[in-house]
């Protein structure tokens, strides 16, 4: 499945289907082992990439008609300012597997640039009211100690 291009090996790609799964657009995702590359349009064309490392969430969305004929659309949450950090692939054939495949590109990614995300559970400002105090940096252990 993987192809040899200047840019490297393509791991996957696909075009964007219409609703009865006819490739009758002019927009194209590939997936390579460093990026994401969204390319759009006929006239006026748009190509957008994102670095594998800066993902942060992969989701899978199916409305009734794409159950129906077998599409997805996968929502992918980044860090990049150029996409704004939301990335839309609509109407995918087989989503799960590429999700899946996605995912394994990106965490491959990660080990090779070393790059790890940190996750924090609570309120989401950063404040952890456990029981050795406020944790307000964030960084998991308490600024000062309770009274």
């Amino acid at each position: 499945m993987a192809k040899n291009i200047a840019d490297g090996d393509i791991i996957w790609t696909q075009r964007k289907r219409n609703w009865c799964r006819t490739p009758f657009t002019f927009t194209t995702y590939t997936l390579t082992a460093d990026e994401l590359a969204t390319q759009s349009g006929l006239l006026h064309q748009s190509f957008d990439t994102v670095k594998l490392f800066r993902i942060v969430d992969i989701t899978i969305s199916r409305t009734l008609l794409q159950r129906i004929f077998g599409l997805s659309t996968i929502l992918i949450d980044a860090m990049d300012q150029s996409t704004g950090g939301k990335i839309v692939l609509k109407n995918i054939i087989d989503g799960f597997a590429v999700r899946k495949e996605l995912q394994h590109a990106v965490d491959a990614a990660r080990n090779v640039n070393r790059v790890s995300t940190r996750e924090f559970m609570g309120t989401g400002d950063g404040y952890y009211g456990g029981p050795d105090g406020p944790d307000l940096d964030g960084d998991g252990y308490p600024d000062f100690p309770a009274r």
